[in-house]
């Protein structure tokens, strides 16, 4: 009741100051012997309350996503509306002249303004703490009216959900660090006296708050900001942490209504034993510890209600929006905004499924088989699906906690060493890498020592080019040869949309930088490759999405390392563990084996060509037989071939592309000898003949010059 007092209160103030500052709208009393100017303010103050309550969500739920599509502008639209709304309910006691539409307009526009002061001062949008998805039961309902790819109603809901959110917790931040500070938790001591004020944490712990609040989407790339958090202050660094793991549980009653969903029966009846409380929650799920039939500890990772639906919603707006930014601003062009926003998306939406964990953990327990430190969980298939995974209880500490690692007596550097062999293995040798390696998902435990990969949803991939591309680099920074160095980013690297790469000034912007910084202060690999991107955006290259996964997941590694031993450097042991790693990986057999396959694809392929040079070759005799032979040459890449010839290509492929085409001279002339056309007198038969002399003369004398230099090479080779 108090609220809804101080909300009336508010609105009427708000309006009294618009009509002030608007000089063609004025207030009439709307009965002046019962009802004066002040009861007059105070009704339309709560008319138009009623009418930001009842018909802005309204109209927002339909078009919420023209605030996205508009960059905001709509909002003036939405305004004016509302206000034309309270006109049209008053019209007695609210006067507009003319030019009506305007002064509405304009008054919509004070009116806005005024409001979002008056709120923020009066504490009426308070922050409050709460999971959007869980317990609000009409997410259920507004997923099932998904059409195709896109779910309009969940997109302009969220919007609605998001922008009020931010501006609740923008407007809080905003006021809190101004001399008004005081008279707003004055007032929210007296609307909201059960509350605990948000007003008394810091502006770190509201950040993270708001990220939890936005959902498991935003939460998200908190943790992206927290694996990339040096440069910010401490506070700052320990609040982003915080949303790796101290994320707040939802209710027992949804984790038995999802787990009955989708095993087909509550967890009472499927496990021996179910710890109703969780051992730990994340931004998407949270999970159980619980024991099989058969005496098997294992831990349930059940998925957070709905966020399917309200995930897919973040990541269609953040698409969207990514696109309309890109389509106007330089900066988001020269990083590919709308590009890196769908890695991002594609990233997620693929830990949503835990059947892709489930595969990408039997499969990174296969390559760690060689590293008797290193264990993966087991999966346990029947008891997992899409929403609910199954696995093996795994005990352990964050790999970060060296003091509990220190109070275990365990070698803190050895387990450095061994987490970064285990992380060159998976990048540079299986190029099948766990992309999140953040603290929270990297155990250490306590009693064996062994370092424990968790939630596995997130997996890179690097083919064999971008494996030697990555390798290159790291053993480049090790000897510190920053040319090097950009001859291997170029390898990894892709034009910027509309620009052409310069090789020339990124390798020299490389060779300098290497000169003037990696050999005076060492090759600190957060800081070089933060430089190498932005020499490369200078000089208009970017990196390809899976290499930027990759540097990412390096980035956070060398954290860990730093954590554990912080004179240790990750470039050093990185470089050391790659040679290592060659020689345990590459024997004699493992390449009999490469080779072995190498040669088996090779057939296969010049099988699968066969019927289509069986049948070139009998069109061509039945041609030839009626004496109509006709040669077809595709110039379609010819001028790009010709482009390269000019710029470059060595003196071998220039002899090479000579031999084919006085091949296809002699060849082509031959054939034509048995043409008896004439043209103006002349047989084209006697033409070719010439033709394939001349030919063959110059091919003859190719062949002599060719191994005559072969006869000298071999006589000036000293052994």
């Amino acid at each position: 009741m108090i609220y809804f007092i101080i909300r009336v209160l508010v609105t009427a103030l708000a309006l009294a100051l618009t009509v002030i500052l608007t000089p063609g709208i004025s207030v009439q009393p709307l009965l002046p012997p019962v009802i004066d100017i002040t009861g007059t303010y105070l009704i339309i103050g709560m008319i138009f309350g009623i009418i930001n309550a009842l018909v802005r969500p309204l109209v927002l739920l339909f078009t919420a996503r023209l605030l996205v599509r508009t960059m905001g502008l709509f909002a003036l639209v939405l305004n004016f509306f509302l206000f034309w709304l309270m006109s049209f309910l008053a019209p007695s006691a609210l006067v507009i002249e003319s030019p009506r539409i305007f002064w509405i307009f304009f008054a919509s526009l004070v009116m806005a303004v005024v409001t979002l002061v008056m709120e923020a001062l009066f504490g009426l949008d308070k922050p409050e703490f709460h999971n959007q998805t869980e317990g609000q039961f009409y997410w259920r309902w507004v997923g099932k009216l998904s059409s195709g790819r896109r779910n309009t109603i969940a997109e302009n809901l969220r919007v609605s959900q998001i922008v009020d959110i931010v501006m609740r917790y923008t407007k809080d931040i905003a006021v809190d660090s101004s001399p008004l500070a005081g008279f707003r938790l004055y007032m929210q001591d007296i609307i909201y006296p059960s509350d605990v004020a948000v007003e008394n944490l810091t502006t770190p712990v509201k950040v993270r708050y708001m990220l939890e609040e936005l959902g498991p989407t935003f939460v998200k790339f908190g943790q992206i900001m927290s694996s990339r958090a040096d440069n910010l202050p401490p506070d700052w660094q320990e609040q982003l942490d915080l949303l790796q793991s101290d994320v707040p549980p939802f209710s027992t009653e949804k984790v038995n209504q999802t787990i009955t969903g989708e095993l087909g029966a509550p967890p009472d009846e499927i496990f021996a034993e179910f710890d109703p409380d969780p051992l730990a929650a994340a931004s998407t799920a949270q999970v159980h510890k619980a024991t099989l039939v058969d005496g098997t500890k294992v831990v349930v990772k059940v998925q957070r209600p709905n966020i399917d639906v309200t995930v897919k919603a973040d990541l269609n707006v953040m698409r969207d929006l990514s696109q309309r930014i890109q389509g106007g601003r330089e900066w988001a062009q020269n990083i590919d905004l709308r590009g890196l926003v769908a890695e991002f998306a594609d990233g997620i939406l693929r830990e949503l499924d835990y059947r892709n964990e489930a595969n990408n953990a039997r499969y990174l327990a296969a390559n760690m088989a060689m590293f008797p430190e290193i264990h993966i969980p087991i999966i346990y298939g029947p008891y997992s699906t899409s929403k609910v995974l199954t696995m093996e209880f795994v005990d352990g500490v964050k790999i970060t906690d060296v003091h509990a690692l220190d109070a275990a007596n365990l070698d803190r550097s050895a387990i450095a060493e061994v987490f970064v062999k285990a992380m060159m293995k998976q990048t540079l040798f299986d190029g099948f890498f766990h992309a999140d390696p953040h603290p929270g998902n990297v155990l250490v435990n306590l009693e064996t020592g062994e370092i424990v990969f968790l939630d596995l949803g997130l997996m890179g991939e690097l083919n064999r080019e971008q494996r030697m591309a990555l390798g290159d680099l790291l053993i480049s920074m090790q000897e510190k040869d920053g040319y090097s160095m950009g001859k291997a980013v170029l390898h990894l690297a892709q034009p910027l949309p509309g620009n052409e790469i310069n090789e020339k000034g990124f390798l020299e912007d490389m060779s300098r930088f290497g000169d003037r910084f990696l050999k005076s202060e060492g090759a600190d690999l957060s800081l070089t490759i933060s430089t190498m991107q932005e020499i490369g955006r200078r000089n208009g290259l970017r990196l390809d999405s899976s290499f930027t996964l990759v540097v990412k997941t390096l980035m956070q590694a060398e954290a860990i390392v730093h954590a554990l031993d912080p004179s240790m450097s990750m470039t050093q042991v990185a470089s050391e563990s790659v040679l290592v790693l060659a020689r345990e990986q590459f024997s004699a057999e493992d390449l009999a084996g490469i080779m072995r396959t190498q040669v088996t694809r090779s057939a296969r392929e010049v099988l699968y060509r066969l019927p289509s040079l069986v049948e070139a070759t009998t069109k061509w005799l039945d041609q030839y037989e009626k004496g109509q032979f006709t040669i077809h040459l595709d110039t379609t890449d010819l001028g790009k071939q010709v482009e390269k010839l000019n710029h470059g290509v060595n003196n071998a492929v220039n002899q090479l592309v000579m031999g084919l085409t006085l091949a296809g001279w002699i060849v082509g002339s031959a054939i034509a000898t048995s043409v008896d056309t004439e043209v103006a007198g002349y047989k084209l038969g006697d033409l070719a003949y010439y033709m394939f002399v001349t030919g063959a003369l110059v091919g003859a004398f190719i062949v002599l010059r060719a191994l005559w230099n072969s006869y000298r090479s071999q006589k000036t080779r000293y052994y």
